[in-house]
C-alpha cells in the first residue's frame, strides 16, 4: 500500500479573500489550465459544495502525487475525503442546449494520508450545469456513485475519455453515455464490464453497471496457451420510444466457431439497474 502526505495550507479566508491564493496553489492550477476545464473550482465548490468554504483546505505536493491526480484541482470536501475535479464535459441535451458535466473523483484520506492499493476505489459526484447569461447554474446532480470503474485508488484511466467519446441519447427524455473496463485479479485472468452513466436534466442522475463485456483467460494460462479463452465485445443503444433505451451487447469468442451472440440490457424501474436478456 502507498501513501500520499498531504499539508493543509490555507483557510477559507485566503479563498474569500483571494491573498497569496495563486502562490498556495500555483502548482496544482498551473496543471490545470493546460486542460479543458470550463467552470472554475470556485464555481464548483459554491453551488455543490457550499460548506467546504468555511472548513480548511486540503493542498497536495504534486511531487508526492500519483501521476493520475497531478493533473486535477483537489479540495477537502469532507474530514476524511478529497475531492479531485475533472475537466468538464460539454455536451447538448434532448433538446438541443447546451449542459456541462463536472465530475468529483472522491477519495479517502486518514491523518493526512491519501490510501492506495490495488483494491482501493474512488467514488464519484456528478454535476450537471446548464449556462445562463455567462453564470453556471447547478440543475441536476449525483453524490457518492460507487458503480464506476474504480481501481488502484483512482478512476480507470479511459473513463473521462469515453464519457466524452460516447454521450448520446439513452432515453426519450435523457442523455447518458457508457464506458467499459477491464480488471485483472491476482491470478492474471482478465474480466471487463460495461458502465453507464445517465445525464437527465431532471430526475435520477444515475452511474451504473451494465453487464459483463467479455473477458479473457490468457494470462491465467500464460504457460498453457492452448487452454485460454477471450470474448470481446460491443456495445449498442437500441432507438425506441421507451423512457430507457434498451442495450445491445455483442460478444465474440475468439477463435471459436460459434457465431458471435447478443444479450439484450433493459432497465428495470423498480431494481434501478440494467437487467440481462439473452437475445434469441
Amino acid at each position: 500500500m502507498k501513501t500520499i502526505k498531504l499539508s493543509v495550507v490555507l483557510t477559507a479566508i485566503l479563498l474569500l479573500s483571494g491573498l497569496n491564493l495563486s502562490y498556495a496553489l500555483s502548482p496544482i492550477q498551473k496543471q490545470s489550465s493546460t486542460t479543458s476545464i470550463l467552470l472554475n473550482k470556485n464555481t464548483i465548490l459554491e453551488t455543490a459544495y457550499p460548506y467546504t468554504l468555511s472548513n480548511a483546505m486540503a493542498y497536495v505536493e504534486p511531487q508526492e502525487l500519483d501521476d493520475y491526480f497531478k493533473k486535477l484541482p483537489s479540495e477537502q470536501l469532507d474530514t476524511n475525503v478529497l475531492g479531485f475535479i475533472h475537466p468538464t464535459i460539454q455536451f447538448k441535451n434532448i433538446q438541443g442546449e447546451e449542459r456541462y458535466l463536472v465530475i468529483v473523483e472522491k477519495v479517502g484520506i486518514s491523518d493526512g494520508y491519501i490510501q492506495g492499493c490495488r483494491a482501493c476505489s474512488s467514488t464519484a459526484d456528478f454535476l450537471l450545469y446548464k449556462k445562463k447569461k455567462d453564470q453556471f447554474i447547478l440543475i441536476n446532480s449525483a453524490k457518492d456513485q460507487t458503480q464506476i470503474p474504480s481501481a488502484n485508488g483512482h478512476f480507470s484511466f479511459n473513463f473521462q475519455i469515453d464519457l466524452q467519446n460516447n454521450i448520446q441519447p439513452f432515453g426519450i427524455d435523457k442523455m447518458g453515455s457508457y464506458s467499459k473496463a477491464s480488471f485483472t485479479g491476482a491470478g492474471g485472468q482478465e474480466v471487463s464490464i460495461w458502465f453507464a452513466l445517465l445525464l437527465p436534466d431532471v430526475g435520477k442522475i444515475q452511474a451504473l453497471e451494465i453487464g459483463s463485456a467479455g473477458g479473457s483467460t490468457a494470462g491465467f494460462y500464460a504457460g498453457r496457451p492452448q487452454r485460454a479463452s477471450s470474448t470481446s465485445s460491443k456495445l449498442k443503444v437500441v432507438v425506441n420510444n421507451s423512457k430507457y433505451y434498451p442495450i445491445e451487447v455483442t460478444y465474440t469468442d475468439k477463435g471459436k466457431e460459434n457465431k458471435p451472440y447478443k444479450s439484450i440490457f433493459n432497465y428495470n424501474t423498480q431494481k434501478a439497474e440494467y437487467v440481462e436478456k439473452t437475445a434469441k
